[in-house]
């Protein structure tokens, strides 16, 4: 951004939009990280998780919870956490 910020998008050419920043007001690191935790479906978690290596901190180990799918979480380098899921067989 101009000021800046560090700004992420993806722009998808059928669907929503997704923009994310941060908040000019907010500084540091999150003392919280589990409080909010954005989930992204993938199509295979292990390959995605090779894909980010270093990039992230893994905080949990990829973990099946029955009915449901594969998920791993993550801290990016700001302290929140996100999570990758697979719900379907990989493809």
């Amino acid at each position: 951004m101009e000021d800046g910020t560090r700004a992420y998008s993806m722009n998808l050419p059928d669907g929503p939009n997704l923009f994310i920043s941060s908040h000019s007001d907010i500084k540091g690191n999150n003392n919280e990280p589990a409080r909010f935790i954005i989930n992204f479906e993938v199509g295979d978690i292990e390959k995605e998780v090779e894909r980010i290596g270093s990039e992230a901190k893994k905080i949990k180990d990829t973990y099946h919870v029955e009915g449901y799918g594969f998920i791993v979480t993550f801290e990016d380098p700001d302290g929140n956490y996100f999570q990758l899921v697979q719900v379907r067989p990989t493809n």
